[in-house]
């Protein structure tokens, strides 16, 4: 059964923390946690690909769950790794009349949990991970749950993607700040040479690139010794 007052709370605490700064793994420990709220599971894990397409786990509501998924991302078997192979949702009731994921499947079982459910995590037909969820009881899963839980995938991947995104945005801003502050140290450089050898400032630039393609060193790094007075040219 779906506790609505549990998911729209979940949904508001996304909502909040998706547009400030986080800690990534804390959102997702969040998510799990919602899982265990909003659906009455009784555990959650997410893991997310790496960049070789590998599965790793990352979080889980409990020790338990943790043991299950390190098999699963050791054995790269069970219903999560299929669910983010596939891009579809991978479900069974009853662990006990499951034939596939022996390795997983045991692992699962000897934990305490009979039904599992594994949602994908996908942003525009990329793969991020997936997420488990477990139930202590066989446990015939509903496609109101299956739409719930996805909903609950898609905030586990809004976080990760919103996360690289800020720290790509973040790594290129500083790229364009030293870029600027580079320029700004050449431009310099450039009016400390004409001045001193009375050239117009194109030919002072030329003079600037030909010392530093003849000592083989970097244009930013001659003009700021130009302009710290350590080279005059």
């Amino acid at each position: 059964m779906i506790d609505d007052l549990a998911l729209r709370e979940a949904v508001s605490g996304y909502a909040r923390r998706i547009a400030s700064s986080y800690e990534v793994g804390h959102a997702l420990y969040s998510v799990t946690d919602d899982a265990l709220r909003v659906l009455g599971c009784d555990g959650a894990g997410v893991s997310v690909g790496d960049p070789e397409g590998r599965l790793r786990f990352v979080t889980a509501t409990e020790q338990r769950v943790v043991r299950i998924e390190e098999e699963q991302a050791v054995a790269q078997e069970g219903p999560c790794f299929e669910a983010f192979e596939t891009g579809t949702p991978v479900v069974t009731a009853d662990l006990l009349g499951e034939a596939r994921w022996e390795r997983y499947r045991s692992t699962a079982v000897a934990a305490g949990f009979r039904a599992v459910a594994g949602v994908p995590m996908v942003v525009d037909d990329v793969r991020i991970g997936a997420m488990n969820l477990y139930r202590e009881a066989p446990h015939e899963w509903s496609e109101e749950e299956l739409q719930v839980a996805q909903v609950l995938g898609d905030m586990a991947s809004g976080y990760i993607v919103n996360h690289r995104t800020l720290s790509a945005s973040r790594a290129l801003a500083g790229q364009l700040q030293v870029a600027l502050d580079s320029r700004v140290v050449i431009e310099q450089a450039k009016g400390v040479v004409a001045a001193s050898r009375d050239l117009d400032v194109d030919a002072a630039f030329q003079r600037l690139r030909a010392h530093a393609r003849k000592q083989g060193r970097k244009l930013h790094d001659v003009a700021r010794d130009v302009v710290e007075r350590r080279l005059e040219l």
